[in-house]
């Protein structure tokens, strides 16, 4: 009773908070990226030619695809593409439900239904609800390796980063995984290799935005008498003056020796030198995508969906690791909206409160990485029943770099000399007992 009580009022969240977004985003005189995608149907999509030459043009050609079929729906394309948001968000909150049924814990479901109303009208105004949906789908596949790859290449062929999900996935299927992943996309560049290189080249004409990590003591410094500018390039607003160079190259390094570490990690749990386990297919890619997060010249207000519908999947699992990195990112979403759009202006004119802000969101951020990284790599399973020595079982000795397991023979023998000691002591005494009945 009780837990259909929980569940009848998570649907009563989820339609009430779900109403008002819609609402809010397609009210009259609303400006999101809707209109931009709006404007790219009409030109461009809607007579199947990708706008790649326009500089606003950052998104791999999946998206395009998602543009083109709001635009065949029914209505107005705000409401169409709005509709379709909330359809995926739909998606997600069934997937987390299901969660039970499997063992997990409707935690998840609860964590996305209350966390999306944080963020607002971003989460249903903006691309970044599809791949979400794709990525919380694919950490919910745990036990086939094929179907993982293949919904991780279709989120990263809408929006490119679902590729850290590959981090979660398990030794045993990490090739079927890689192969699946690797022939979605691609496929993707074979059909669509014009908008593809235009969209590699978009992205990476993109410098430090000002909301990132990397630009937060340049915003600290811009007290203290830097002749820095904040200027409108690419969609975003960036930082532009003296030493911005070397931070957008410290960052790009830094994503670099992420993905290196990310690949030696993965090895080293592929060799049995570390310990895998199930509630890695989820945790592994929040850990992964935070710290791409924190190490990214970009960060826009949208991202923060990505490291919020993970630590939904991550909290599905009743055994996850990720429980504080949740409720870390809970605070981030809300400095997040409280920055945009609230204070955006007083921040681009270089509030020193608004910064204050600003600093608290990025640290917590960090933090969040930090926090999701430790908990990962000092994980220890609880012992199983059986696996300590004076249990019955075989011992587990730690020696060295590995886990050796103790031969049981010497065990099994004293067991048996023991068994045949009592049975001898059982015959004698019947022995004896007959022995007085007789003389009796």
């Amino acid at each position: 009773m009780r837990r259909h009580i929980s569940s009848y009022g998570l649907w009563a969240v989820w339609l009430a908070s779900r109403a008002v977004l819609f609402s809010l985003v397609t009210a009259p005189g609303m400006i999101d990226d809707v209109g931009l995608y709006q404007r790219w149907y009409t030109c461009c999509l809607s007579r199947h030619v990708f706008p790649a030459g326009d500089p606003l043009w950052q998104y791999p050609p999946g998206a395009g695809v998602v543009f083109w079929l709001a635009g065949h729906l029914p209505g107005r394309y705000t409401d169409s593409f709005t509709l379709l948001a909330i359809g995926c968000d739909l998606a997600v909150t069934l997937l987390l439900c299901a969660a039970p049924r499997r063992g997990g814990s409707l935690a998840g479901a609860w964590y996305w239904v209350c966390a999306v109303p944080v963020l607002g009208t971003i989460t249903i105004g903006r691309l970044d609800i599809i791949p979400v949906a794709i990525s919380v789908a694919a950490a919910s596949v745990t036990k086939r390796g094929g179907v993982r790859g293949l919904l991780i290449g279709a989120g990263a062929a809408v929006k490119a980063w679902p590729v850290t999900l590959l981090a979660g996935a398990a030794p045993g299927q990490r090739r079927r995984v890689l192969a699946a992943a690797a022939a979605v996309l691609a496929a993707t560049c074979v059909a669509f290799r014009g908008p593809t290189m235009s969209f590699l080249a978009h992205q990476g004409a993109r410098e430090v935005e000002i909301e990132s990590v990397a630009a937060t003591p340049f915003l600290i410094w811009r007290h203290a008498g830097w002749h820095g500018a904040v200027v409108y390039r690419y969609g975003a607003m960036q930082l532009s003056g003296e030493d911005v160079t070397i931070a957008l190259d410290a960052s790009r390094l830094c994503l670099v020796l992420i993905a290196a570490a990310v690949a030696v990690w993965s090895l080293w749990v592929g060799r049995d030198r570390g310990r895998w386990r199930p509630e890695f297919a989820a945790d592994a890619p929040l850990a992964v995508t935070l710290l791409v997060l924190v190490a990214s010249p970009l960060l826009s207000v949208q991202y923060v969906l990505w490291v919020i519908g993970l630590a939904a999947a991550c909290l599905a699992n009743r055994g996850t690791t990720q429980r504080p990195v949740a409720l870390i990112l809970l605070a981030v979403a809300g400095l997040t909206v409280a920055i945009y759009p609230a204070m955006w202006h007083p921040l681009l004119e270089g509030s020193g409160a608004v910064t204050g802000v600003l600093m608290t969101r990025n640290a917590l951020l960090v933090a969040a990485a930090a926090v999701s990284c430790r908990r990962i790599l000092g994980y220890r399973a609880p012992p199983r029943p059986g696996n300590s020595p004076g249990a019955g079982g075989v011992a587990t000795v730690r020696r060295g770099r590995g886990v050796s397991l103790q031969a049981s023979g010497s065990l099994r023998s004293r067991v048996s000399a023991e068994t045949a000691a009592a049975a001898a002591i059982a015959a004698a005494a019947r022995n004896a007992a007959a022995g007085d009945r007789l003389s009796t």
